[in-house]
């Protein structure tokens, strides 16, 4: 599944090549592609669903006959109801197709002349092949759009949806390895146990500008040093929704199918519309693919998340510094009230007399307190560097990014990441204190920022004068 908004060409005929290339069997794989509305992202020439409908070759129908299908959307008053049309074909990709089902969001009636028509967010996309198979899986009643979809699948297929037994979740702008598919899909078939899992995500721009520099070794930290910590608790908290893969049912030991993503209780979670408060904002408008994981935690105590290392992408990351602050606001602030979640969960698994939510009660103080423990070390510094007594803050301090760097050259066999490592290390302050004193400071900002640009088209700005009675 490929959620798209605004990118641009090239960056998505390079996602969807990528997914097309690698080994794992033709025959297994369909492209599920959902454009969020009628889009013309920054730069574009063609809204997003024109630039879609240039990859894919019909099937066996006219594109301009296809009719738009009304379902359930994530939105309040007239935004609860969205169309859809549904159109189907194959993408080429040198000598290899691919069926594909491209669904774009059009809108009510009523919106249909407004900027962004049908758009409703990235959470309101993976919900409609979530609810889509949830119904299917359940023999349950369809929506227009869901019915459609599972004809034209079958229509396309000769096989009905409700066979899928894994959804692999992609951007837009991310590029994954040849064998990366393959191996996701192996470590599930060898643990039936797992409920999801994500691989490894680099950076595609890594030499852009200085912005890029610094998120290397962050990067690499935080699946290297973060989730394989959590694999060992069997419990990975977050699958970035940029790359991971769920499963959609398990076998259970008589040989019946058991509803995993497609449970009821992550399905009326995660399908909620009444998000009011402060902390519902968090986790279903910054925090969606992190809430979905949370999800999984809590329906599945006695199942696990887990990281495939194996699994590699490649995806472009911010380039410019405001647009990497909007879009670490949105990751902290999710991470914490996730967290929250987490805590109050009482069935997670521990390892060597810890539990896992000793050890995300942890992750919460140390977020919370890393702006000002590195103030003190800096402090601390600049008092050793001017004579004043030796303090042991700096020593701890060095040893904890020693064995940061020991950790990286010992997983990696990589010379060059000892650069990466002390780029990263001038870059601290940005990560340690800017960042989560600036995402603390807008703990009620839902917006998603600079991250995804529009064309000057697609603003609309409404001017309300007051008149006198």
């Amino acid at each position: 599944m490929v959620p798209c908004y605004s990118e641009g060409y090239e960056s998505m005929k390079a996602s969807f090549d990528s997914l097309v290339a690698t080994d794992y069997p033709d025959q297994n794989k369909i492209l599920f592609i959902i454009a969020d509305g009628n889009i013309t992202g920054s730069g574009n020439d063609k809204s997003t669903p024109d630039i879609l409908l240039d990859f894919i070759v019909p099937y066996n129908e006219n594109f301009d006959n296809v009719r738009a299908k009304s379902y359930l959307s994530i939105g309040e008053g007239t935004k609860r109801h969205n169309m859809a049309k549904v159109y189907i074909g194959h993408y080429q990709y040198q000598n290899r197709n691919i069926p594909t089902l491209l669904i774009v969001k059009v809108g009510n009636q009523e919106e249909r002349n407004y900027p962004k028509a049908g758009n409703r967010g990235k959470r309101d996309s993976q919900l409609v092949l979530m609810q889509m198979l949830h119904h299917a899986f359940n023999n349950g009643k369809m929506s227009p759009l869901e019915f459609d979809i599972f004809e034209k699948y079958r229509k396309l297929t000769q096989r009905t949806i409700d066979k899928c037994e894994f959804v692999m979740m992609v951007d837009a702008d991310t590029i994954v390895k040849e064998d990366s598919v393959s191996n996701m899909v192996n470590y599930m078939l060898n643990d039936p146990s797992v409920t999801g899992l994500c691989g490894e995500t680099r950076i595609l721009n890594k030499t852009e500008n200085w912005v890029t520099l610094i998120q290397v070794f962050e990067y690499y930290l935080s699946h290297h040093l973060g989730k394989s910590f959590e694999a060992v608790f069997a419990s990975v908290t977050c699958l970035p929704g940029c790359f991971c893969m769920y499963r959609v049912f398990a076998h259970n030991y008589d040989g019946n199918r058991v509803p995993i993503l497609v449970d009821e209780n992550i399905m009326m979670n995660y399908s909620t519309n009444e998000v009011t408060t402060l902390h519902q904002q968090n986790l279903l408008l910054l925090g969606e693919d992190r809430y979905l994981t949370t999800l999984m935690l809590r329906a599945f105590p006695k199942r696990k998340t887990a990281y495939c290392p194996s699994a590699i992408c490649e995806t472009i990351a911010p380039a410019e510094f405001k647009v990497l602050v909007s879009q670490r606001r949105r990751w902290i602030n999710g991470t914490i009230h996730n967290m929250f979640e987490l805590l109050v969960t009482s069935e997670l698994p521990g390892r060597f007399c810890f539990s896992m939510q000793f050890s995300v009660f942890l992750d919460v103080i140390g977020t919370f307190t890393s702006p000002f423990a590195l103030l003190y070390v800096l402090y601390t510094f600049i008092g050793l560097v001017a004579g004043f007594p030796f303090q042991t803050a700096v020593i701890f301090s060095a040893i904890s990014f020693s064995l940061q760097l020991i950790l990286a050259i010992f997983t990696s066999f990589d010379p060059i990441i000892v650069m990466w490592f002390f780029i990263y290390l001038f870059s601290v302050p940005i990560w340690y204190i800017i960042l989560p004193l600036y995402s603390f400071w807008n703990f009620d900002d839902f917006t998603w920022g600079a991250t995804r640009k529009l064309n000057d088209d697609d603003q609309l700005i409404i001017q309300v004068t007051v008149l006198p009675d």
